[in-house]
């Protein structure tokens, strides 16, 4: 992060927090939680849900070449695995 990166976030953070102290200090501040807590947990559920779901499924890799799936068959002649191999270079 760059100088004016952190300078940047410091603002944030000094207003986040002047904002929180003005809301305590009217007296506005557990509701204030009340009703933005609740909203943001939904938000961050639906946000994880939605990135599970278009996550690439387990299931859906791509095959194997012909000389990995060759090579992990040990019924198979030492020929045909080198045949594999060379066919495949």
């Amino acid at each position: 992060m760059t100088s004016a990166g952190r300078a940047a976030l410091f603002l944030v953070v000094a207003w986040l927090l002047a904002a929180v102290a003005m809301l305590a200090a009217q007296g506005a501040l557990v509701p204030y939680l009340a009703a933005v807590v609740p909203g943001s947990a939904v938000a961050l559920t639906l946000r994880a849900l939605v990135c599970q779901q278009r996550a690439p499924s387990i299931l859906d890799r791509p095959r194997l070449p012909e000389r990995y799936r060759v090579d992990d068959d040990l019924a198979q002649p030492i020929a045909a695995v080198v045949e594999a191999s060379e066919a495949e270079a």
